[in-house]
This record gives structure tokens, sequence and C-alpha cells, in this order.
């Protein structure tokens, strides 16, 4: 009895410090998974462009090496950019370990959403196709990917309109200096609730089309990434947080967000406030009035307004700042009411 307790103690013992280590190395196998904003691939994609920029234009116009153009010492030694350092574990860390299962969970609302329909009309897929071609699975990647990019754009423009999301989206938009890391500096609670409102639009999506065509037809994935993502990612995703300028002609521009755009979207300029929420497409702020293209290169400065910046100066202060402001609210209005 006692051998054996001890062998499953040891076995414990050997489950924890396994987990421990892929929680510790989990940071750094970012840079090698295709479904992380900042695989290798994908940064060689950004790099690839920049050098194009600099060949054509930066070159001709300022008096620096291609190293300097890329990695210039003042973004990437910026006290921002450190404390974004800092924080990247942080957060990866997090992601590992609350949002992977949550996401995994949240996957099933494509099998009760089909299930539900089929009881509740008691048919079972109308328009099922037995033998999906290349074709039927690209316009449902197509379509999902549509549906998931509309519920981004719907997230985050309520983050900027909703008073207590807004505490929490401040973080990401506290960097003074933006790199490809800026898109980990996400508050914990606003990568909970944007991965609850996408991936519920994204299962409901599937489990009515699954429904309605049965389930043939799949997503074209490549490096475990949807197609239109990784072409996304492929094309320059990571310049969107760079000093880089990159925008597309005006009617591109319309259709798809330049990495230009979002950099205006991160401006403290007043005429940039709320402009340019889209990921992907430029549709939806076109049709809700929120577009903004920029004519010719304009010089920007990142942060928030009135040096708000300097209350997310640390770690410590990442996370808790929100919660500070959010009490500090609701104590104003206890205030007015009394």
């Amino acid at each position: 009895m006692l051998y054996r307790d001890v062998a499953v103690l040891e076995a414990v013992m050997f489950v924890l410090e396994k987990r421990i280590f892929d929680l510790i190395i989990y940071p750094f196998q970012l840079f090698f998974l295709g479904s992380s904003q900042i695989y290798w691939l994908y940064l060689l994609g950004a790099v690839l462009i920049a050098i194009v920029i600099y060949v054509y234009v930066k070159k001709w116009q300022e008096d620096v090496t291609f190293l300097q153009y890329i990695l210039p010492k003042e973004v990437y030694t910026h006290p921002s950019s450190v404390t974004q350092y800092k924080y990247f574990f942080a957060i990866a860390l997090f992601e590992i370990v609350f949002v992977e299962p949550i996401a995994i969970y949240l996957d099933n609302i494509a099998d009760i959403t089909n299930k539900a329909l089929t009881e509740i009309t008691n048919i079972t897929a109308p328009w099922a196709i037995s033998n999906a071609h290349i074709w039927h699975n690209l316009i449902f990647t197509l379509f999902i990917g549509l549906l998931a990019d509309f519920a981004n754009f719907f997230y985050h423009y309520l983050s900027h309109k909703n008073q207590t999301l807004w505490q929490f989206h401040k973080v990401h938009h506290s960097a003074e200096v933006i790199t490809p890391l800026t898109v980990y500096r996400t508050h914990p609670v606003e990568l909970l609730v944007g991965i609850i409102i996408i991936t519920t639009a994204t299962g409901l999506g599937t489990g009515i089309w699954s429904y309605l065509f049965g389930t043939e037809i799949k997503r074209l994935l490549v490096c475990g990434v949807s197609l239109d993502l990784f072409i996304f990612y492929l094309a320059g995703y990571n310049l969107r947080h760079s000093h880089i300028w990159l925008a597309y002609p005006k009617w591109v521009s319309h259709i798809f967000i330049s990495p230009a755009q979002h950099q205006i979207h991160h401006s403290v300029d007043p005429k940039h406030y709320d402009k340019n929420f889209g990921y992907i497409f430029g549709i939806w702020d076109w049709i809700f009035g929120s577009l903004y293209i920029p004519t010719s290169y304009e010089k920007l400065n990142f942060g928030l307004a009135n040096g708000e910046s300097n209350l997310f100066n640390s770690v410590s202060n990442i996370f808790l700042q929100p919660f500070k402001s959010i009490l500090q609210q609701i104590k104003q209005i206890n205030q007015t009411t009394v």
C-alpha cells in the first residue's frame, strides 16, 4: 500500500512539474504557433513588407540604416515597451490557464445550436451537402470569417462606448509606443469578454450552417488557423502595431483596414477618436460611419490623453488600474445621488 501511495504521489508530482514547465515555456511557444499573431512566419511577412517600404520610400527620405528603420531604439527601449515586455509573460500565462479552456467550452455552442434547431423543426440538414467541394469549404470559411470580424468590430465598438468596458480597454490604448507585442497589451477582463462574444457569435453561425447544410463542410485551415486569418496575418498584420506607415489606396481602405488606419485608431489626436474599429474589414466602419482614411502620411502620437498613460506604467497597475477607476466612478455616482 505504501509503495502504491508513493507511486501515485510521484505521478501527481510529474504531472504538476510538466504543467508548470508548459506554463513557463508557453510565452516563448507563441512565436512558433500558427494560431498566434506573433508567429515567426507572420513576423517575417511584416519584415519583408518593411524592406520594400524602406527600399522604395524611406531609404531616399531619411539617412537611416534598415536596422535603425525597423528597430528604432526610441521605440523598443521606451519605458512603455519595457513594461509591455514584462506584461507579455503575465497575460500569456493567463491566456493558457483561463482563456483556452473557455474557448474550448464555448465551441460546443455550434453543436447545441444545431441540435436545438433540429429538435424545434424536426428537420435534419434540409439542404445537406454530402460531397463537399473545396468551394463549399471556402464559402463557409468566408462566412465564419465575416461573422467573427463583425463580432470583433461590435465588441471593439462597445469597449469604447461603454464606460465600464472602456476602463479595461484603456490598457490597450495606454501604450505610448506600439510594437507587435502591443497586441498582448490587453486586460484579462477584456480578453475574457471578447473571447466569449466572438466565440459565441461564430459558434451560433457554425451551428446554423451545419443545421442547414450538414457537417461535411469544414473551414479551410492553414497552420492551425482559418485561411482568411492566415492571409491577413501573413500580409503585414504586425505592421498595424508598429511605427511603420503602410496605407492602402482609398478604395481598398473601404474594404480592408490598413496598418496605418489601425495606428490612427491609437492616435491621441481628437480627430482620430473612435475611428477604425475594424480588425480585418473596413466595411463595418464604413457602414457605421467610423471609417477614417488618411490621404497622406500623418505623424501620430500614441497613448491616452491628459497623461493617463502614466497610470498604466507597471504590470501591477495594468491589472489593477481599471478596477480602481470603476470604483471611483461608483463613488462619484453614489455621491451625486445622496
